[in-house]
């Protein structure tokens, strides 16, 4: 059965291509008509809208807003980027059983101050945060927070807004209450819906005390407990950059141990290989730092700074000795023309 969903007055001025259309009316006003278990007509619909860029318009908001709240003395800010995708609105009133969450003058993905406070004051909740800092920062029924939790406004430098998702109900008759109960032999059923990605401005209004407190607080639940719906899977977590860059400086460090960690093992390898060289005859280069030995016509060497090492941990009267390029003879060990370690035989 086809259902119209337009007036046929607006018809004729519909556009054809989402282009900068408010999403919101697109979703509920642009669809001409829709027929039941028809998805491809849905799904083209939402693909227009996914290809929409933001709007030279919600472009200078943005800006307007990031000057007016740059006021540190107020305001308190958090930066964050989707990990995934975000759920956000999907109960709002639509013919297309499909919604998500825009400004009302811009039509660009937003999460209201609403959700914002709450998914802080959950996490905070659930973290044992003591009763009267809950008052402070979120408010109670006999008064107000001090904090104000203003919307969050999507970055439109973080590529485009919308993206087409599915969502699929495996069991469709069990929900609907037409089954007794959920089997293996339930036929799934794919429905195509909106989300939002890219980045998000957080904003907190108070003393920065604590504002600050509330956006730590928030940070972290965005991060350990996402936003949005359908978090269990995944949805609505978010990295701030500060969270960005601290995991990139861990990473490099744990890459640097790590190569350490290889370096070391490699040379206690190559040590455990070593073949012993008596009275081999030693140099040291001050232009390379590479400090040289040499034995019936063979030569190892231990580059620099190995070589400056090695040199530095032998006694001052011989180290002088080898830097005035006098005869001294050592016992090295060396691996693949590699010198590993240096002894000084004991003088009887």
């Amino acid at each position: 059965m086809n259902t119209p969903l337009m007036r046929d007055s607006l018809r004729a001025v519909r556009p054809q291509e989402a282009n900068h259309a408010h999403a919101g009316l697109w979703l509920t006003r642009g669809l001409e008509s829709v027929a039941e278990g028809d998805n491809t007509r849905k799904s083209g619909h939402i693909n227009k809208l996914c290809a929409q860029d933001p709007s030279h318009l919600y472009n200078l908001a943005w800006k307007r807003w990031r000057k007016t709240v740059d006021n540190t003395e107020r305001f308190c800010q958090l930066h964050a980027k989707l990990s995934q995708r975000l759920f956000i609105g999907q109960s709002s009133a639509s013919a297309l059983e499909t919604g998500i969450c825009v400004s009302h003058s811009y039509g660009m993905p937003m999460i209201p101050g609403s959700t914002v406070k709450g998914c802080a004051r959950a996490y905070a909740e659930a973290a044992g945060l003591a009763p009267e800092y809950l008052a402070v920062l979120f408010g109670e029924l006999s008064g107000a927070a001090c904090l104000v939790w203003h919307d969050a406004w999507w970055n439109p430098d973080s590529g485009k807004p919308f993206v087409h998702e599915i969502v699929t109900t495996h069991h469709m008759e069990y929900y609907s209450g037409n089954a007794s109960e959920a089997t293996d032999f339930d036929s799934p059923v794919p429905n195509a819906q909106i989300a939002t990605q890219g980045s998000f401005c957080f904003v907190v209004e108070g003393p920065f005390a604590w504002a600050s407190k509330g956006i730590a607080i928030l940070e972290k639940a965005l991060a350990e407990s996402g936003i949005g719906a359908k978090r269990a899977a995944g949805y609505g977590v978010m990295e701030s950059d500060a969270q960005k860059e601290r995991r990139q400086a861990e990473e490099a460090q744990r890459l640097e141990m790590e190569k350490l960690k290889q370096k070391i093992e490699a040379e206690q390898r190559q040590q455990q290989n070593a073949t012993e060289w008596p009275g081999a005859r030693v140099k040291f280069n001050r232009t390379t730092g590479a400090l040289i030995v040499e034995k019936d016509g063979k030569t190892a060497i231990a580059l620099a700074p190995k070589g400056a090492e090695f040199l530095q941990n032998l006694p001052a009267n011989i180290r002088q000795k080898i830097l005035n390029n006098q005869f001294v003879r050592i016992t090295a060990y060396v691996a693949k023309g590699t010198l590993m370690r240096i002894e000084v035989p004991s003088v009887p």
